[in-house]
């Protein structure tokens, strides 16, 4: 079973897998407005309707309620730069596969002729970011985070000199959505604390906890879950 962006192949990729391996192969397309259908599908194949209705629910819920602070938010969409790679200057960009989170909660500036659904982004420079100036940037795991704030190159950026730049949690993938998986519901909810927060009423932890028991059968410690949002809550 593969769940995520149906590439122009995919059938064929999986007939060919399906033809070689004699099982059957099955593709279904996942965005996150329909990762409900795409459970309650996997419930069908495997049998386990009632679990999958569970996790439906849970997605439907907590994208019902994105849509709903983001009708609070209104025009007033935060201007934000998702930024990757040694380098800090590859970016998740508007329009693209990966950066469904982002274009529905930001205003996200890394407009480019050819967005990329690569994990790897679109590769740009350090000067188009600044062009860019976006007032809020987020880092990928791995990528300048630990660093950023004493470099001269950045500091005139927005969200450098204003200390608005977070690393986005990981655990067991990125939440923003590299790769763009179910972990999204988790960023939904973390973009929704970090910038709209006077418009969330439930409390994250809570909600990450939940989610952890939910979809992974685990139960997040107080310390687990410190350690998840370390560098990506309450910056000072």
């Amino acid at each position: 079973i593969d769940m995520g962006e149906p590439k122009g192949n995919v059938k064929d990729d999986m007939d060919e897998l399906q033809n070689k391996l004699g099982i059957p192969f099955v593709h279904i397309s996942t965005y996150l407005d329909s990762h409900g259908t795409s459970f309650r599908l996997l419930g069908e194949l495997l049998n386990m309707e009632k679990e999958a209705e569970v996790l439906a629910t849970f997605c439907e819920d907590v994208y019902s309620d994105t849509v709903d602070l983001m009708a609070k938010v209104g025009d007033d969409k935060v201007k934000l730069a998702f930024c990757m790679g040694d380098k800090g200057t590859n970016v998740i960009a508007a329009n693209s596969y990966h950066a469904q989170i982002l274009d529905m909660m930001t205003d996200n500036v890394a407009v480019v002729e050819t967005p990329s659904s690569k994990g790897t982004g679109n590769e740009v420079d350090l000067e188009q970011i600044i062009l860019w100036n976006p007032d809020v940037i987020i880092f990928n795991v791995e990528s300048i985070y630990d660093t950023v704030g004493e470099n001269k190159q950045w500091e005139n950026i927005n969200a450098i000199k204003n200390n608005e730049y977070y690393e986005t949690p990981f655990g067991p993938y990125n939440w923003t959505g590299n790769p763009p998986s179910v972990q999204r519901f988790l960023g939904l909810m973390w973009y929704s604390e970090v910038l709209y927060g006077e418009y969330v009423d439930y409390d994250l932890e809570t909600r990450v906890k939940e989610y952890y028991q939910m979809f992974y059968h685990q139960e997040l410690s107080d310390t687990q879950y410190d350690n998840l949002v370390a560098n990506s809550i309450a910056r000072g």
